[in-house]
Parts: structure tokens; C-alpha cells; sequence
């Protein structure tokens, strides 16, 4: 696709933004080209570096002529997360940003221009590890995130028994606890924190019931969960609550900062993106990121 054609669909004041002329003064720093999970369409992602402290930013292709429409990474531009996290503005909708905003967060990645053509982003394996090679093999070196962003309080986000806190500590951490009535999950607590390996989380592939799977042709390529196992090896036991790791990581940078930023201990007690991106939304306006 060229970019040559784009023109953004955002403003500033009254003044149209030339998305194609701020992309040509930015420095071009990876792509790739991916299938996509619901569209079967291949997505062209082009990484572009923003300028210091702008944060992500998706600009998505949208209509015939392919015009550029910037969705700032927060939790407010957030539409839907019934099945995953689609964020947008108007009428341009990008599914599946959590996988991607968790290798960001993970690799220190904090501004950047993500060039979207199509409706989502790639799922290739379902984890976030296709990202980071990608990072590796475009030598994107990766930043070291030092926690120096106080929480001033306890935050808590709840729904039924599904819930988040948020903890002041002295550096970023995450637990989750999985709580499924399957003979190869039941309850499980998992923890990460920075001290250890980034592959224990960005490794861990999505999973999803068989049947679920089969109505959107993705059995050959993600772990799906049949009534006492799985299609596929998993990469380790508890693989399944590693992924729950990686969806909350990548929509806690929804709030509008690399969330390993933040002096917390996130704990999430069986919660998923709908509880991940109100949590996210308190962050931005308590962190002043609106």
C-alpha cells in the first residue's frame, strides 16, 4: 500500500494533520505482514518512532482511498472487549491490540506511529512472541523500564467475583488467579515482575473453546480447549495463565504509559479485558495521561 494517497481523518484546531507527511519526517522502523483472525485478510503493520512522550498511536486505513485515522493507544479510545480489545474513533474500528500493546510494554517501546491496513491487527500463534522477534530481527533494541511513577492510592475495579487492584509497592508487578472447571486448568495463581525473563509472558498463546474455534477456522493455529484437554502442546503447564498475564500487561497500556512504569502490584482475581480496561481508565485520569 502507499502512503502517498493517505490523508488524515483527525484534527488539530481546524487544521487538517497530513498523516503521510508525519510519517515521511518520522524514521521507519519496522513492518509486517500478517493474516488477520477474523478478516483472513493479510495486515500490512508499518512501526514508525513518534517523537519522546506521544505515546502509541494506531493510524488505520479507512475507506477507499485508503485515508489515515489516528486512534491514540488509550484506554478512551477503547469501543468494545467482548472477545478482545478493539479500540477506535468514528467508524474506524482495530481489533486485537492487546497482544501487540503487551510486546511494546515489554520491549520499553513507548512512542510510536502503528500503521494499521485492515481491521486488525496479525494473531499469527495467538502470543505476543511473533512482536518481539519482529523488534530482534529489525534491530529495535530493547529499553530497560524503570519504575519511577508513584501510585498515590489503591485503586480497584470489580464485577461480580471477578476483580483488580491495584497496590502501591515499590516496583511494577502483575498476579493473576484462574479460576476454569477444566481438568488441565483449574485455579492457579501466576505472578511476573521485571526481575524475571519477558519470554514467561510473551511466549503464551490465546486459547479458546474448540467449537469457538472451529466457526472462525483457527484450529491449526492457536491451543483450543476441548472438554478434558487441548489441541495442541502447551509451551508450559500453565501456559493459559501466562496469556491472562499477557492480556492484562497489554491492556494496562491503555492507560497511556508503559504501565511497568508504575510503582503497583496489579492483582487480578479471574478478570479479563472488560475489568483490564477500567483499570486502565482510572490509571489515565489518575495519572493525568487524558
Amino acid at each position: 500500500m502507499s502512503l502517498s494517497h493517505n490523508v488524515a481523518a483527525t484534527e488539530t484546531g481546524t487544521e487538517p494533520i497530513n498523516l503521510h507527511h508525519l510519517l515521511a519526517a518520522c524514521a521507519k522502523l519496522a513492518s509486517y505482514s500478517g493474516r488477520g483472525m477474523t478478516s483472513k485478510q493479510d495486515i500490512l503493520v508499518e512501526l514508525y518512532q513518534a517523537p519522546v512522550g506521544s505515546g502509541i498511536t494506531f493510524l488505520c486505513t479507512a475507506g477507499e482511498q485508503k485515508d489515515l485515522v489516528a486512534v491514540p493507544a488509550k484506554a478512551s479510545s477503547v469501543v468494545n472487549t467482548l472477545r478482545n480489545v478493539v479500540v477506535g474513533t468514528g467508524k474506524t474500528r482495530l481489533c486485537i491490540v492487546e497482544h501487540f500493546l503487551c510486546a511494546a510494554t515489554l520491549w520499553g517501546l513507548d512512542d510510536l506511529y502503528v500503521m494499521v491496513d485492515g481491521p486488525e491487527m496479525p494473531l499469527a500463534d495467538g502470543s505476543a512472541q511473533f512482536w518481539i522477534e519482529l523488534f530482534e530481527s529489525a534491530g529495535i533494541g530493547r529499553k530497560t523500564i524503570v519504575s519511577d511513577i508513584t501510585l498515590p492510592e489503591v485503586v480497584s475495579v470489580n464485577k461480580g467475583d471477578r476483580s483488580i487492584l491495584a497496590v502501591p509497592a515499590d516496583s511494577f508487578s502483575v498476579t493473576y488467579l484462574m479460576d476454569w472447571k477444566h481438568p488441565k486448568i483449574g485455579q492457579v495463581w501466576k505472578s511476573w515482575n521485571q526481575t524475571e525473563d519477558i519470554k514467561e509472558v510473551y511466549a503464551a498463546r490465546t486459547f479458546g473453546m474448540l467449537k469457538d474455534h472451529e466457526m472462525l477456522g483457527l484450529v491449526n493455529d492457536v491451543v483450543s480447549i476441548t472438554e478434558d484437554d487441548f489441541t495442541m502442546p502447551l509451551r508450559s503447564p500453565d501456559e493459559p495463565v501466562r496469556h491472562k498475564l499477557l492480556d492484562l500487561i497489554g491492556d494496562l497500556a491503555l492507560c497511556g504509559i508503559n504501565p511497568m512504569r508504575i510503582k503497583a502490584r496489579f492483582i487480578s482475581t479471574k478478570a479479563g479485558h472488560e475489568l483490564d480496561v477500567e483499570m486502565a481508565k482510572k490509571l489515565q485520569v489518575l495519572l493525568g495521561q487524558q
